[in-house]
C-alpha cells in the first residue's frame, strides 16, 4: 500500500527556517510558505492525521516533501554544527589463477562523532556547491544529503576532484515513511548506517597498501596453479602412456587402473561393463562429489557446471553411456577418462565400483 506523504516542514517568513506544524499558529496564521514552490501553505492541526502544511490556493508542488526533508537536514547540521562520520573502510579484491576471490580490506577508523568549528550550507568551492561545507581543525569536509534521488556520477566526481573529504548521508527511508523532526534528527546525527564516504584523503594510501598485498597473494595463487598445472599435466602424460598399453591388451583396464566389483575384489571389470544405476542420484550425492572433483583437479566450479550439467535427469544419461561420456568429458575438461570414470561412481551414477588411482 502506498503511503500518502504529508508536507511536514514549511518555510517561516519571519526567518526563513524550516519549522514544524506544532512551532506556529494554526491555520494561515502560521505565515509559512512551501520550500519547493514558495506559495502559502496552513498549518493543518487536525485529529484524524498527523499534523502537516497544505497549500492553499496552489495545488501542491510534487517536490515538496522531498526539498523540505533536504532542507531540514541541511539546518540542523547547521544549526548543531556537528557531524557523524562514516566509518572508513577501503576494500580491494581481485581474482586468483585458479578462480578463487582474493580480498584484501582496513578498517581506518570507525563511525565517529565530530563537531565542527564552522559550518555553511551552499557555499560554492570552484565547480561545485555541496550541501554541507564544514570545517574541523583546518580540514574541511563536504556533505551530500540524498533523499528521493541518488548522487549522480558527474557531481561525485566533482566532489572527488576536490581533493576534500566528503560523504553522502541517505535519507531514502523517509521515501515510504512520513517524516517528522525528531525522525529527520536521528536519522541525521544517530545512524550510522545510512552514510558513505565518497572520497577520503586517506583512502589513496591505504589502497596502495593492499594492493600491494593483493598482488603478492595474486603471485602466490598463481604459483601454486602453475604447479598444480604441471603435476596435472604429468599425471595426464602418464595416464595417456597406460591407454596405449590398454589398447594393445584387448581393452582391459591395467592393474594400476583396475575397478574392483565389491562381490569379487579379484576380478578384472572391462570399462565397456560399466553401466549406469536406475535411479538418478540426489543432490546431496553428486554435489559432494561434484566439488570433490574441482578441488582435486584445481578446476573452477563454473567450468565444471557448464560440462557437467547438460546431464540433470536419468533420462539423457539413456542416451548414452559411461564411456562414451568419460571420454567427452575428459577432453572437454583436460583430465582423464578414468578420472571422470571415477566421478561417475563417487556422485552414483554408475555402480559402485572402487577405482584405484
Amino acid at each position: 500500500m502506498t503511503v500518502a506523504l504529508l508536507l511536514p516542514f514549511a518555510k517561516r517568513l519571519s526567518d526563513g527556517l524550516l519549522v514544524t506544524p506544532e512551532e506556529v499558529p494554526r491555520g494561515l496564521a502560521c505565515k509559512c510558505i512551501c520550500p519547493g514552490c514558495e506559495n502559502p501553505v496552513q498549518a493543518r492541526q487536525g485529529t484524524e492525521k498527523v499534523w502537516h502544511f497544505a497549500h492553499t490556493k496552489a495545488e501542491a508542488c510534487a517536490g515538496a516533501y522531498e526539498i523540505s526533508v533536504h532542507e531540514l537536514a541541511k539546518q540542523l547540521i547547521r544549526e548543531r554544527k556537528e557531524l557523524l562520520l562514516p566509518a572508513l573502510e577501503v576494500v580491494v579484491s581481485a581474482r586468483g589463477a585458479s578462480g578463487e576471490n582474493l580480498i584484501e580490506q582496513e578498517v581506518v577508523f570507525e563511525s565517529r562523532f565530530v563537531r565542527l568549528d564552522d559550518c555553511k550550507v551552499g557555499q560554492r568551492l570552484d565547480e561545485i556547491t555541496p550541501d554541507i561545507s564544514g570545517s574541523r581543525k583546518g580540514r574541511r569536509i563536504l556533505v551530500e544529503v540524498t533523499v528521493f534521488h541518488r548522487l549522480m556520477p558527474e557531481k561525485r566526481q566533482r566532489l572527488i576532484d576536490t581533493g576534500l573529504a566528503s560523504f553522502e548521508i541517505d535519507l531514502g527511508i523517509f521515501k515510504t515513511r512520513q517524516a517528522s523532526r525528531d525522525l529527520v534528527e536521528e536519522a541525521v546525527f544517530r545512524q550510522a548506517g545510512n552514510r558513505r564516504w565518497i572520497y577520503h584523503p586517506r583512502m589513496t594510501d591505504v589502497e596502495a597498501a593492499l594492493r600491494a598485498r593483493l598482488e603478492k597473494r595474486l603471485e602466490e595463487s598463481r604459483i601454486a596453479w602453475e604447479q598444480t598445472e604441471d603435476k596435472r599435466k604429468a599425471q595426464e602424460a602418464e595416464w595417456l602412456k597406460n591407454r596405449e598399453a590398454l589398447a594393445v591388451r584387448g581393452d582391459i583396464i591395467p592393474s594400476q587402473f583396475r575397478i574392483h566389483s565389491p562381490i569379487r575384489e579379484t576380478a578384472l571389470q572391462p570399462v565397456s561393463e560399466i553401466g549406469w544405476k536406475a535411479s538418478f542420484p540426489a543432490p546431496e550425492r553428486w554435489q559432494p562429489a561434484r566439488k570433490a572433483f574441482c578441488v582435486r583437479h584445481a578446476l573452477p566450479v563454473t567450468q565444471v557446471d557448464d560440462v557437467m550439467n547438460n546431464i540433470s535427469k536419468r533420462s539423457h544419461l539413456a542416451t548414452t553411456n559411461p564411456v562414451e561420456l568419460s571420454t567427452q568429458w575428459s577432453e572437454a575438461l583436460g583430465v582423464s577418462s578414468l578420472e571422470i570414470i571415477r566421478y561417475f561412481r563417487e556422485a552414483g551414477y554408475t555402480q559402485d565400483y572402487d577405482v584405484d588411482l
